[in-house]
């Protein structure tokens, strides 16, 4: 009977260390997930930042570049029509003339 306990002590120690060493193991793998996922992380904010950054850039350079064909266009418009003689009409005279044609 004594050697059936001894046996029984000896295969309750040896479970014991097994469980100890798969907590262990568990506990490493958990660290090293953990410290892979707060890598991802990481990499993933500098990845957005960047992008970001990226998308802003070009938006800025969307907006000056259309700002500056409504600069282009406007300047057009307001350039001096020329009339059918191929001479410069100036505008006032054309604002002058559509109101006298009105009568006013």
């Amino acid at each position: 009977m004594e050697k059936v306990w001894y046996e029984l002590k000896k295969i309750e120690a040896q479970a014991e260390q097994i469980r100890s060493e798969a907590q262990d193991g568990a506990k490493e793998m958990i660290a090293l997930a953990l410290q892979k996922a707060k890598k991802l992380i990481a990499n993933g904010n500098a990845c957005g930042e960047e992008e970001a950054h990226q998308l802003y850039t070009s938006t800025i350079q969307e907006i000056n570049r259309n700002r500056e064909e409504q600069l282009k266009a406007k300047s057009r418009s307001q350039s001096e029509p020329e009339g059918p003689s191929g001479k410069t009409v100036g505008t006032s005279s054309l604002y002058s003339c559509e109101h006298s044609a009105w009568g006013n």
